[in-house]
């Protein structure tokens, strides 16, 4: 009779766990910076940036937590609207790609905290049960698995990561298909709706 280790240990199947609302409040966040979102029939994109509509258009009939993420996906362009990286990809000069690799980490971080992640793991023995538990898709919690860093991993315990029997590289849904903000866009994107930030 010898102690199980917890990595073997069976865990009982979790019936279907409904997806919870993610803590990141992406409309309200956009409110605040003063950025207008409005919800339409979009072809091709799931978002994009419309000056003339004064607004970044979303998708009007995605599902709430990709809904969520794509308007978290769209701030994190728009606050990188001004930045030199954002000119040297429009340019041709930078490979578009960094720039997207940079709004999924940033977007990863600010919807799956670290203490939330780990909460998630004890809970949740499937990459789809953890993300929705999170609130999020599951390409986004793969991001944030695929690039935790040394230190985040030694605050989470082996076996949880283990047990999803998930990998890096493999496939999920990818859920955004967004337009660029132009360069130089930023501060009037930041002034499409009266947030609080003008009061």
């Amino acid at each position: 009779m010898g102690v199980e280790d917890e990595s073997d240990a069976e865990m009982p199947d979790l019936p279907g766990i409904a997806v919870q609302r993610n803590g990141f409040n992406a409309h309200e966040v956009a409110f605040n910076q003063g950025i207008r979102v409005d919800s339409v029939i979009v072809y091709d994109f799931v978002s994009y940036w419309s000056i003339a509509d004064r607004a970044v258009l979303i998708q009007a009939d995605l599902s709430g937590r990709v809904r969520n993420e794509v308007i978290a996906h769209s701030i994190a362009h728009i606050e990188m609207a001004e930045s030199p990286e954002l000119l040297a990809a429009l340019d041709g000069d930078l490979w578009r790609g960094r720039i997207e690799m940079q709004v999924h980490h940033v977007v990863a971080q600010r919807l799956i905290p670290l203490a939330d992640l780990r909460d998630a793991l004890e809970i949740g023995t499937r990459l789809a049960d953890v993300s929705a538990i999170l609130g999020v898709t599951d390409f986004l919690l793969g991001w944030r698995l695929q690039h935790l860093s040394d230190e985040d991993l030694g605050m989470i315990p082996v076996h949880l990561l283990n047990r999803l029997g998930w990998l890096p590289g493999m496939p999920t849904e990818y859920p955004y298909r967004c337009l660029w903000p132009t360069s130089s866009s930023g501060h009037v994107l930041t002034r499409l709706a009266p947030g609080r930030h003008h009061k």
